[in-house]
């Protein structure tokens, strides 16, 4: 079982007034600490959001950019409710976590995205889980995007499920105010060269985009290979995004669509509803895979046939989140045939 150290200061303090190096965003439930190592420069940085409906103020969301002194976006949720026992934390079990970013699909995490937090006694807290991996970049980058956060917990114990809510007014601010957790640069020694077995430097930014195209739609009845869609025929087509790495690496995707379209004459286009997401929550199921510097997502596209308008060309909106936080979008036409 992974542990993570809870630092104080900002968790502990963060509704006081005289919480130091604490900033409020104005108007807001947010607070954030910029911060770094005075060795290695890494981004010891956090953002705090209290929760809406808690007076006591004792729940609160927090995104942290260091576990201890160590580069690591994690994140935990502190609450004024016994979320797990100490017996359930030191045999790996922990509580069913809901989490949901606005108006999207809510998502069950995995227990893998689940971890104990401890104090530095190494006591466990019992009112406080941990949130590690590509989730967290999820949620920050929701957060940043203007989306609340709604978390609901289940424990292991039973009783009446807890849900918490918290606003993403401030988060931007906040979030830009620690850098996006991303690192200040890497200690140097007198001769200008990062020392032997530093770490390297968090990624800033989404990779470059230098190009991007469908290279093949396959017939998912008959398997033919088209360089567009046929109208009433289900395909699979590979978007293809060519990259200059920086080390930033996709943990999610949306994919949004619009018609161009012939109809008496006249010519128009129309926004499909809905939104297709990797990974999937349900819904069309969208593949991802990487190689070397490509980035190719596989969409199941499927054009309806009618006989009183004629589709020409459809467009596609992705937009791409990234581990650091960083989100970049594209935009392909892909032809249309009746």
């Amino acid at each position: 079982m992974r542990r993570i150290l809870l630092l104080g200061g900002l968790m502990s303090a963060a509704l006081s007034s005289t919480a130091l190096a604490a900033t409020r965003v104005p108007g807001t439930y947010t607070y954030y600490s910029a911060a770094r190592d005075p060795i290695t420069d890494a981004n010891t940085g956090t953002v705090v959001i209290d929760e809406v409906n808690d007076t006591s103020g004792q729940t609160r969301f927090a995104l942290r950019c260091a576990d201890r002194d160590r580069p690591e976006l994690w994140a935990s949720l502190a609450t004024k409710n016994a979320l797990l026992s100490e017996e359930d934390a030191y045999a790996g079990l922990k509580p069913t976590v809901t989490i949901r970013l606005g108006d999207d699909p809510p998502v069950v995490l995995r227990d893998a995205d689940l971890v104990t937090v401890v104090d530095r006694g190494e006591n466990v807290l019992t009112r406080n889980i941990g949130f590690q991996g590509a989730v967290v970049a999820q949620i920050a980058a929701g957060l940043n995007a203007g989306k609340r956060l709604v978390v609901r917990v289940n424990r292991r114990s039973g009783g009446q499920a807890l849900t918490y809510t918290f606003p993403a007014r401030g988060f931007d601010v906040a979030w830009a105010g620690v850098n996006g957790c991303q690192s200040y640069g890497r200690a140097k020694t007198s001769a200008g060269a990062a020392p032997a077995g530093a770490a390297g430097t968090a990624a800033v930014g989404a990779p470059r985009f230098t190009e991007w195209s469908f290279t093949a739609c396959r017939d998912a009845a008959s398997g033919a290979v088209r360089a567009e869609l046929l109208a009433g025929r289900a395909h699979l087509c590979d978007l293809v995004i060519e990259t200059v790495p920086n080390g930033a690496r996709p943990v999610a995707a949306e994919f949004r669509y619009e018609l161009e379209y012939r109809e008496g004459g006249k010519t128009g286009k129309l926004s499909l509803p809905g939104v297709d997401r990797w990974p999937p929550a349900g819904g069309t199921a969208i593949r991802f895979r990487q190689e070397g510097s490509r980035l190719i997502f596989t969409l199941p596209l499927n054009v309806r046939a009618r006989t009183d308008r004629v589709y020409t060309r459809l467009g596609v909106i992705g937009k791409l989140t990234f581990d650091n936080g960083s989100v970049k979008s594209v935009y392909e036409l892909l032809p249309v045939r009746p």
